[in-house]
């Protein structure tokens, strides 16, 4: 079987196993492809729980092919495919201003389908693979990052993020929860 034709099976059993949301909050968790998040991990060292306050916290982003099939995926930018989903004791956070207003600006224009950003990634038959990564929230050393959310008060959170498996659009895909902690 020829390259393209590997990659249109691919697409079809990824695509045909799939229901599309309704609405754009919905999520819709394929067998095939596993999405799992780690803060820490990558290129980050060893997966964390533990962060003191003024701690940058980076997030891992692996994902699993679990099909018998090699699956397109993509890797753009965590604007166009990642929406973290933050909780303080069991609160959700608001995004920071800047960020809120990247994601309405890209709703609207539809930038990402014009820039040359995407990076497709085929990843074979039962694999897994850290494909991504972003910053939830940028420590006391500014680094420029693009962050989601304010510096972090001490307390209890829980994580979680939609995936998204194109490049630019199409369904999400719901992450694991994580739990980590910021000390004082």
């Amino acid at each position: 079987m020829g390259e393209v034709s590997k990659l249109i099976v691919g697409v079809v059993l990824v695509l045909g196993a799939m229901h599309v949301p309704s609405s754009p909050s919905q999520t819709q968790q394929n067998s095939a492809i596993k999405v799992s998040i780690t803060t820490g991990g990558g290129l980050f060292g060893p997966p964390k729980a533990r962060y003191q306050v003024g701690e940058s916290v980076p997030v891992s982003i692996t994902m699993t092919n679990n099909s018998n099939e090699p699956v397109e995926i993509c890797d753009s930018d965590t604007a166009y495919q990642d929406r973290p989903r933050l909780l303080k004791d069991g609160k959700p956070l608001p995004y920071i201003t800047g960020q809120t207003q990247i994601l309405r600006t890209e709703e609207a224009d539809r930038i990402c389908s014009r820039l040359n950003v995407p990076d497709p990634v085929i990843l074979k038959p039962k694999e897994s693979r850290v494909v991504d990564w972003f910053i939830l929230t940028e420590g006391n050393q500014l680094m420029g990052d693009m962050v989601w959310y304010e510096p972090l008060l001490p307390g209890k959170y829980e994580l979680s993020i939609e995936r998204r498996l194109g490049c630019c659009d199409g369904p999400m895909f719901q992450s694991n929860k994580i739990n980590f902690e910021v000390l004082p």
